[in-house]
């Protein structure tokens, strides 16, 4: 990422101007910025996954970094922090486990003294949030929902109003969407006039707390965006509205555009389509399955060579099933790919699973 250095930038909490003048601002939901450990994973420091790299490209590209505001709920900050703990914990289990069953006269491999791993992490956390803060752009944090909302929030969770969903509405993730919710409406009721981009994978954020929005924060408006091209889209459309004269679009050039070919070719979805996502209950029958790619969230390089190059995709897949009994249902889930190519330039899915807990089901 080309960061550009501005001076005395000091990291800020919900420190937006609240003048007459619009103010616009680009909310991160965790499920955009989690790292993914199970294919390359380094604990030995912290970051936020290439979305976000992305998106601040995107802002100084368009030239609008002195008006769009990056923030950063706690909320998100604390479920990023607690995700990496326990996904340390749970692979150097793992790593322990392999490197006491193999043996060889090439490596070596010692134990550093142990640590506490919370702690270590923290400092490591604190590091990050001062080297993003040190960009050009501002980077402010959004304190979690105050006593005030927690009268809402108790309402919510006694209705099961969304975002109190989470995995047949019972996980306590609901709860932690409810928080993040009411403290992105918080904040804007203490912003106003404002212009929100809510980046969001999740289904819980949907029309329901579009309306919700609207009726309780009426001078403001709120975009929810589920990838990066959404996220693009409304960047230009604000950059336009900031100033139409200098406006120039972003440049299209993407350095996968092979892989998003083929991404969104029938060779993927034949690939994909037997992949056991837990979808349907086993004793259903299943007369034919067909997939769709929805959107392509997310593409990072790991390992690469003069023969092979591995990627792991973050996409949103719909699964549609014809039952035997003449009925149909129909998911849409987010999902994790591994990806390898060859020389040959032919891309094979080397594994591939599910990255969230909600999905949307419909039957008929």
């Amino acid at each position: 990422m080309n960061w550009r250095t501005k001076s005395e930038r000091s990291w800020g909490r919900s420190d937006m101007s609240s003048s007459s003048e619009i103010t616009y601002c680009l909310i991160f939901d965790t499920n955009a910025l989690f790292q993914a450990y199970e294919k390359k994973a380094d604990f030995t420091t912290f970051s936020f996954n290439a979305t976000f790299e992305n998106v601040i490209d995107m802002i100084n590209q368009l030239d609008i970094y002195n008006q769009v505001t990056i923030a950063i709920p706690s909320v998100v900050w604390s479920e990023m922090e607690k995700q990496i703990i326990e996904k340390h914990d749970e692979l150097l289990i793992a790593y322990k486990n392999t490197i006491s069953k193999k043996r060889f006269p090439e490596y070596s491999i010692y134990e550093n003294p142990e640590i506490n791993y919370s702690e270590y992490i923290q400092t490591k956390i604190e590091e990050y949030k001062k080297d993003i803060s040190e960009g050009l752009n501002e980077v402010i944090e959004i304190p979690i929902a105050s006593n005030n909302r927690f009268e809402s929030i108790v309402n919510r969770a006694f209705s099961k109003l969304p975002p109190f969903e989470g995995k047949d509405k019972k996980s306590d993730k609901g709860f932690k969407d409810a928080l993040l919710w009411e403290s992105v409406l918080e904040f804007a009721l203490k912003h106003r006039n404002s212009k929100i981009i809510y980046y969001s994978k999740d289904n819980a954020f949907g029309e329901f707390l579009l309306k919700e929005f609207v009726e309780n924060v009426s001078d403001s408006s709120l975009f929810i965006c589920k990838n990066e091209n959404e996220v693009k889209v409304q960047l230009e459309a604000w950059a336009k509205e900031i100033d139409k004269y200098s406006y120039q679009p972003i440049e299209e050039f993407d350095e996968n555009q092979e892989i998003v070919d083929w991404l969104n070719s029938g060779d993927f979805l034949v690939q994909i389509i037997d992949r056991n996502f837990g979808l349907v209950e086993k004793g259903r029958l299943i007369a034919s399955t067909a997939a769709h790619l929805i959107s392509i969230d997310n593409i990072e390089s790991l390992d690469s060579d003069e023969n092979t190059a591995e990627y792991y995709i973050e996409v949103v897949l719909q699964f549609v099933y014809e039952l035997k009994d003449g009925g149909k249902t129909q998911e849409t889930i987010n999902v994790g790919i591994d990806v390898k190519t060859l020389d040959d330039a032919a891309y094979s899915v080397e594994d591939a699973y599910r990255t969230d807990e909600d999905e949307t089901e419909s039957e008929s």
